[in-house]
């Protein structure tokens, strides 16, 4: 994961450890922050949902215990939190992960958050270990199946790649990504069977995606409203109390505009973050992305990809696997040494557009089969009119000596 990305995701997500407020009635509010305190009252920012937050006034006297959270117990549970989920990187990721563990312990040669880095970078090496055997199980496969694809099985071998691929990210419930997946397998081999067996789940994957989208993009507009009616309110409330003291009101003041900034500031680093990994996704060709969490305009972005494609897969006609099909049927016509048929059957391989240099060595050999096809043809027929001449010749010789023959007599 790109360091600069990690760390501004870091602070976007609440850490597994913060202050602590509990209320009289039992009420516990976790993973808080105090921003404000009055000799009345305190406000703090509780998180509501999806890294959502959310500002509350609370009075001193519902209140039973603060508890803040120290320094290290925050560096500590951000540790945890940014590896809380290392099975989800890649080998690079993880090399990166040990790296930067590795200067937190030097740096902290004891303590709580020596002691997280620790405990974070002991998972890591053992998934590190196992992810690399598994990824040479992998690539000793590949490179034997690579060894038997030959030109006649080349596109169903690269389509079927891929269609590995989009299975397994969709097992693994990263719709997105397996989209993306299928985006490459339809515009790089259409006519696949490979396309044939992933489409049903495309049609499903992007209709759940889109009525998914629709439903995080209208909380999100509902939070960020009720957000703007919480700090409105607290506003109200700061200029009608008459009770307060000047410096009071400059303390909530200040509270108010700090929350107005973070709010403002939240929102930007989310569309920075976004952006960016958009222009990556755009620069390697792909449409589809997972949008960065809590991103309205990152999931109003993916919305538009969605719906365009919950639409077209729902009224396109089913996909059949023509291409390959056609392929296969080609190459036996070719073997059976029935090149015109086999003629007839690359206008199927063009319909079901099929790339050229999927299918160049079959043409070659086709237009090659036909002609030595159409050479042998001609010399059989030259043949085969040198024998009646040779029998006509023959023939008129016998008749020519019969009737010398005849003439003695």
């Amino acid at each position: 994961m790109n360091k600069s990305l990690l760390l501004v995701l870091s602070a976007l997500v609440p850490l597994s450890v913060a202050d602590e407020v509990k209320l009289k009635d039992g009420t516990v509010y976790k993973d808080c922050t105090v921003e404000v305190e009055t000799p009345e009252s305190i406000s703090v920012m509780v998180v509501v949902s999806g890294g959502i937050k959310e500002s509350k006034t609370i009075k001193r006297e519902l209140i039973e215990t603060i508890t803040k959270a120290s320094p290290a117990e925050l560096a500590a549970a951000k540790i945890d939190k940014n590896y809380a989920k290392p099975e989800t990187m890649n080998t690079k990721e993880l090399e990166a992960a040990l790296e930067e563990l590795d200067a937190v312990i030097k740096k902290n040669p004891q303590g709580e958050v020596h002691d997280a880095a620790v405990k974070a970078r002991a998972t890591i090496v053992v998934l590190l270990e196992e992810k690399k055997l598994v990824e040479g199980a992998k690539a000793a496969q590949e490179a034997k199946e690579a060894a038997e694809v030959t030109v006649r099985t080349k596109y169903d071998h690269e389509a079927g790649k891929l269609l590995k691929r989009f299975k397994a990210l969709n097992t693994a419930r990263k719709p997105y990504q397996a989209m993306a997946v299928y985006d490459r397998l339809r515009q790089n081999y259409p006519g696949s069977a490979a396309l044939a067996e992933a489409y049903p789940d495309a049609v499903r994957i992007s209709a759940q995606v889109n009525r998914t989208l629709d439903v995080l993009i209208a909380a999100k507009e509902k939070s960020l409203e009720r957000e703007r009616q919480v700090l409105s309110q607290e506003e109200e409330k700061r200029r009608g109390n008459a009770k307060l003291t000047q410096e009071q009101r400059t303390a909530l003041l200040d509270a108010f505009q700090k929350k107005q900034v973070a709010l403002r500031e939240r929102e930007n680093q989310l569309t920075e973050v976004h952006r960016a990994h958009r222009k990556k996704v755009r620069e390697r060709g792909d449409r589809w992305f997972e949008p960065t969490a809590g991103s309205l305009e990152a999931m109003r972005d993916i919305k538009l990809v969605a719906s365009t494609d919950a639409e077209r897969l729902k009224n396109q006609e089913k996909e059949t696997g023509a291409g390959s099909a056609a392929l296969k049927k080609a190459w036996e016509l070719c073997d059976e040494k029935k090149f015109g048929e086999a003629e007839e059957i690359l206008a199927d391989i063009r319909s079901a557009q099929v790339p050229r240099e999927y299918y160049e060595e079959l043409r070659e050999t086709v237009r090659v089969g036909l002609q030595e096809q159409r050479a042998r043809e001609r010399a059989e027929r030259a043949e085969a009119a040198r024998k009646i001449r040779e029998d006509r010749d023959k023939k008129r010789q016998q008749e020519r000596e019969a009737a010398k023959a005849k003439k003695k007599k």
